[in-house]
């Protein structure tokens, strides 16, 4: 029986191959970096959401989120909006060119993970999928 740690070794190993196989010209052409990245995929999943809500998600202060926003904001990917009840905040939406680089990104990551599975047989696959499935379904969880 495999140890939690051989596994998580064998997992921390393999992830670096497939990140590499992400086009690195896709982000130097768009001139967006990883955090700018982490950022647009966090307001893609809430569809528009607070300051707050970001810097919570992301784990930053508030000034780096606003800093964040303030640049993609420049390159015409998101957008600050008045909240419709509380004037204190601002919300951030994508707009449709924050969306287009999402659904572009998305394309390339799923490009990338049918190279990594095209070697595992249809069983294979369909174990992988349930695994992932668990382990997405566990991370989503609220924190305890």
């Amino acid at each position: 029986m495999l140890k939690l740690q051989e596994v998580s070794l064998a997992v921390a190993r393999l992830m670096p191959n497939i990140i590499r196989g992400v086009q690195l010209d896709f982000f130097i052409k768009r001139r967006v970096t990883q955090t700018q990245l982490l950022l647009m995929l966090a307001v893609h999943a809430y569809s528009r959401c607070s300051m707050g809500t970001l810097s919570r998600s992301l784990h930053v202060s508030l000034p780096t989120v606003s800093g964040i926003v303030d640049r993609l904001s420049r390159a015409g990917y998101v957008r600050r909006l008045p909240h419709p009840s509380d004037r204190r905040q601002v919300l951030v939406e994508l707009t449709a060119k924050g969306q287009m680089f999402i659904k572009d990104f998305q394309g390339i990551i799923r490009h990338r993970w049918e190279e990594v599975l095209r070697p595992l047989s249809a069983a294979e696959r369909q174990a992988f999928y349930h695994i992932v499935t668990k382990l997405r379904t566990h991370l989503e969880a609220p924190s305890s």
